[in-house]
C-alpha cells in the first residue's frame, strides 16, 4: 500500500483552546484527522494536543496566534 493511502487527512481548527473549537477538534480527531490547532492560549492548546494524541492517535501542531491581530493569517500560512 502506498504511503499516500496511509496518510490521515489534516484539518486546521481555530479557536481550539475552548468551546466549539475544542469540541470540533475532538470530533475531527475521533474521525481520523490530524490537526493544526490555533488559538491564543498555548497552555490550553498543549493540553488539547496531549488529549487528542493519547485518545485518538492524532498528530497535532499547535500555533499560539491571536487571529484578531493584523497579519495573523499570514503568520499561520508561514508556519505551515
Amino acid at each position: 500500500m502506498s504511503s499516500d493511502k496511509q496518510k490521515r487527512p489534516l484539518a486546521l481548527v481555530t479557536g481550539a483552546s475552548s468551546g466549539i473549537g475544542w469540541e470540533l477538534a475532538q470530533v475531527l480527531a475521533a474521525h481520523g484527522y490530524d490537526l493544526v490547532l490555533v488559538a491564543r492560549r498555548e497552555e490550553r492548546l498543549q493540553q488539547l494536543a496531549e488529549v487528542l494524541t493519547q485518545k485518538h492517535g492524532a498528530a497535532t501542531q499547535i500555533l499560539a496566534i491571536d487571529l484578531s491581530q493584523p497579519g495573523a493569517a499570514a503568520q499561520i500560512k508561514a508556519e505551515l
